[in-house]
């Protein structure tokens, strides 16, 4: 009579044990996940670098691999561009929703159009934009259609998502109203928030490093960091030793698949990070989104195919030559300005100068070329300036030479000489106009762009210059100046004449 007891007893107890071996095993059991990341995309259909098409077969491909896949998409791409100059970006948002981001983080560019322009192209896309330190002192919150940070689920994963700007943003790409508060106080506000929400890993991303990013890695304040830069090479931080599982890509062609898995339950301890860097230009197009992108490449091609003339004399707009000396094009553009606002001397920012291209001489010039060359819509502006606030701007443009960054100046109607081996701050010796030195009590009146004069690239100097009126048509653009001339001219041959001397490379 004792037996059935029993038996039940040894049922329930083998039960019992492999209901803890099952229970054990899931709070044991490995995760995985997989992201694909990408940015620094503003042209479309682009070849050289690779294109949506191609990042859309890669993204269909993991997709089909693993049901837990994420693509996060780390935009810098809103501009600047030819298109963006017209629709202010709204293209690559169009092109976006056939690849279905998981989610799309803020970077610098696009502010390239003003905060208003970029909380439109929020509510045209599908899927949500994050940016967890953009801030609006009107409303106390982010811009409207901007979240601070996101969810992102497949299946029963949950990844935390938080997007930073670095504070400097708003120097070089001046709002009209929002601010960017402190990356790591967002950081931390939005983590116990995501953690609250059961979020199982946080993924960060970032636009511009900073050394607290590895810091917060390091302590598990998140699991993960995703950043792109082409230009990282001239970063001070390039040689700088950074976490594993701080993602840095830097070619401008290349994908990043990131494959996380970790044990449930101890992921800051167990969390395992394969990186795998795939060139876009090696793999097959998606069709569908190869053919979206040419119908807006066809379409550019349609509105700026006209012929404008050539070029004498090789035109070279790669990065380093144009913001580390004096630039044979630049020149042309500089003296241009300053010819048609009647201005005794004119001041371009190198960053507005763009295409990264070489024009052999006796290369022909559409229309589209110089859009490509100057893609922003900068507007001209004349201006009365001081002597000694040409100076520090002067200055201040020279101290940009070693992260070769867009504010080192162009110039027409004045000489300098400098010498780059001199600490930022310091390099300036001389500045003459008409063979006299500069004046720093005089008035003079400047020609330069309306960026510079709303303090972008940090040109604070020149903000509520007084503005005067150069009697000529208020809304042309630097690419519209720079067609009309090419057009009037027919052949130009642009080339440098020692206007600007580093005395440094005199030796």
């Amino acid at each position: 009579m004792m037996i059935k007891p029993l038996f039940l007893n040894q049922t329930l107890l083998k039960g019992l044990l492999i209901l803890g071996v099952a229970m054990n095993s899931m709070v044991f059991a490995e995760q995985r996940v997989t992201i694909v990341f990408d940015a620094e995309m503003p042209i479309v259909n682009d070849t050289k670098n690779g294109n949506y098409a191609q990042l859309a077969s890669v993204i269909d491909q993991y997709r089909k691999i693993d049901a837990n896949t994420f693509f996060i998409f780390g935009g810098e791409s809103l501009g600047p561009s030819m298109l963006s100059t017209m629709d202010r970006g709204a293209h690559i948002i169009d092109i976006l929703n056939s690849l279905q981001p998981s989610v799309m983080g803020i970077s610098k560019r696009e502010l390239s159009h003003q905060e208003d322009e970029l909380i439109l192209r929020t509510y045209e896309a599908s899927f949500p934009i994050v940016s967890s330190n953009l801030y609006d002192p009107l409303t106390h919150r982010p811009p409207e259609g901007i979240q601070t940070h996101v969810i992102l689920k497949k299946g029963t994963m949950k990844l935390g998502f938080i997007s930073v700007l670095n504070p400097d943003t708003i120097v070089k790409y001046p709002t009209n109203r929002v601010e960017v508060t402190s990356p790591e106080k967002a950081i931390i506000k939005a983590v116990i928030e995501l953690k609250a929400q059961g979020a199982n890993l946080i993924v960060l991303h970032y636009s511009v490093f900073m050394t607290v990013f590895d810091r917060l890695l390091e302590q598990g304040t998140v699991n993960l960091t995703l950043y792109k830069d082409q230009d990282f090479e001239f970063s001070p931080y390039k040689a700088f030793p950074h976490h594993p599982h701080n993602i840095i890509i830097k070619d401008k062609k290349h994908a990043a698949v990131v494959q996380l898995t970790w044990q449930q339950g101890h992921p800051k301890e167990s969390l395992k990070i394969q990186k795998t860097e795939i060139d876009l230009t090696s793999v097959s197009p998606k069709l569908s989104v190869l053919q979206q992108e040419r119908e807006y490449a066809h379409r550019l091609n349609t509105l700026l195919s006209e012929v404008l003339g050539k070029t004498a004399t090789p035109i070279d707009l790669r990065r380093k030559t144009l913001r580390t000396a004096e630039n044979g094009f630049a020149d042309l553009v500089a003296d241009t300005l300053k010819q048609f606002t009647g201005a005794e001397l004119s001041l371009i920012n190198s960053g507005s100068l763009r295409s990264d291209a070489v024009f052999p001489e006796n290369s022909i010039l559409t229309r589209k070329d110089i859009r490509a060359m100057m893609p922003h819509r900068n507007t001209l502006k004349l201006i009365e300036v001081t002597g000694q606030k040409i100076t520090a701007a002067l200055e201040h443009g020279l101290s940009g030479i070693d992260s070769i960054s867009g504010q080192y100046l162009q110039i027409s109607g004045i000489k300098i000489k400098y010498d780059a081996t001199r600490p930022a701050g310091t390099r300036l010796l001389l500045v003459t106009l008409n063979n006299k030195p500069l004046n720093p009590t005089k008035t003079y009146k400047v020609a330069t762009l309306d960026y510079l004069l709303n303090g972008g690239d940090g040109y604070t100097m020149f903000i509520n210059s007084k503005e005067l009126n150069h009697q000529q048509n208020s809304n042309f653009t630097l690419s519209d100046l720079m067609a009309e001339k090419v057009q009037q001219l027919n052949v130009i041959s642009p080339k440098t004449d020692g206007r600007i001397l580093d005395i440094s490379t005199m030796n």
